[in-house]
């Protein structure tokens, strides 16, 4: 199974991995890592590699969740960068963790980043939209 690793400013990791868990349940293979402003650069990078080393012991590879491209903890994750091995989607939400704990089985992890881009793109709804819709039939 593809592990995940969610990075984040803050506790934003941390309560994402929370909430995911509250709505379907214990997630196998998932750590959360929250960045504050006192962390260094090396204890942030030293954190993820323990993290990676945690999720990714069955050779499936490791999908990195960050909350912010540009932002400390993408720049970590991209030094890790390994085809196959390790992958990162920026951007990370509910909805793209929650279909990530469900779409890593019977995906690589190439796969499996394609598809949380392409779903968690998706899943942004302006309500607004649908009910213009709805008022029109």
């Amino acid at each position: 199974m593809i592990g995940v690793v969610i990075i984040s400013h803050g506790q934003l990791a941390i309560e994402l991995l929370h909430s995911a868990q509250m709505i379907i349940g214990p997630l196998a293979k998932a750590v959360g890592i929250s960045i504050d402003r006192q962390m260094s650069l090396e204890t942030a990078r030293e954190q993820l590699l323990a993290a990676i080393d945690t999720v990714g012991t069955d050779d499936e590879g490791v999908m990195i969740l960050t909350d912010l491209f540009g932002g400390t903890p993408t720049n970590v994750s991209v030094e890790l960068l390994e085809t196959g091995r390790v992958e990162i989607v920026t951007g990370v939400n509910l909805p793209m963790v929650l279909k990530c704990a469900g779409g890593r089985e019977g995906k690589t992890l190439g796969e499996l980043a394609d598809f949380l881009k392409e779903y968690a793109k998706d899943a942004i709804i302006r309500p607004a939209d649908l009910l213009r819709k709805i008022d029109r039939t």
